[in-house]
């Protein structure tokens, strides 16, 4: 429950831990620089461990804590972790549904391409003023016309609908 609580893999205990057990500029310390930049990696195996072991402490100290206050009640303790996990649980997908978790260096590094593209294809074939207007599903198969590797879905190059029209939004937005 407290690493739900705490925000998993977004935990607020990771960048500091892993800035003090790893050296960002070596191989095995990579991933401390793409988390420190607000980019999500995978953790390596022995430091998850370490962050079980930490949260399996902080666990006990906490039931331990609610014992103490509850009395010796067991009951009242479960029933709280009880609640907490489902509390926790409900945070955990209202980050994921919302959008809050933190991207990938892939993902970004995508995400940077296709607004690259996007405002390459605009300055070329869209026509800002003039008073008139075009439709999303215009935009979207006139992009993909110009560009010929997004005509077809593929494997190589997939790009949805929704994410042309995503790059149509945030391109209008600023223009």
């Amino acid at each position: 429950a407290l690493w739900l609580l705490l925000g998993s893999r977004n935990n607020p205990l990771i960048k500091p831990l892993a800035n003090v057990l790893y050296d960002e500029q070596s191989d095995s310390g990579k991933w401390v620089s793409d988390r420190n930049e607000g980019l999500f990696t995978p953790l390596p195996l022995l430091f998850s461990l370490l962050l079980g072991i930490i949260f399996l402490l902080l666990g006990y100290v906490t039931d331990r804590s609610l014992l103490l206050l509850s009395e010796g009640d067991s009951n009242v303790v479960l029933q709280l972790a009880g609640v907490a996990l489902i509390g926790g649980a409900s945070l955990e997908l209202g980050r994921i549904a919302s959008g809050e978790k933190m991207i990938t260096r892939e993902d970004m590094d995508r995400e940077v391409m296709l607004a690259e593209e996007f405002r390459e294809f605009a300055a070329k074939r869209l026509v800002v003023g003039g008073g008139g207007s075009v439709h999303r599903s215009e935009v979207i198969r006139a992009f993909r016309r110009y560009f010929a590797k997004y005509r077809v879905e593929n494997d190589e190059y997939p790009l949805t609908d929704l994410e042309i029209e995503r790059l149509l939004r945030t391109w209008n937005k600023r223009e």
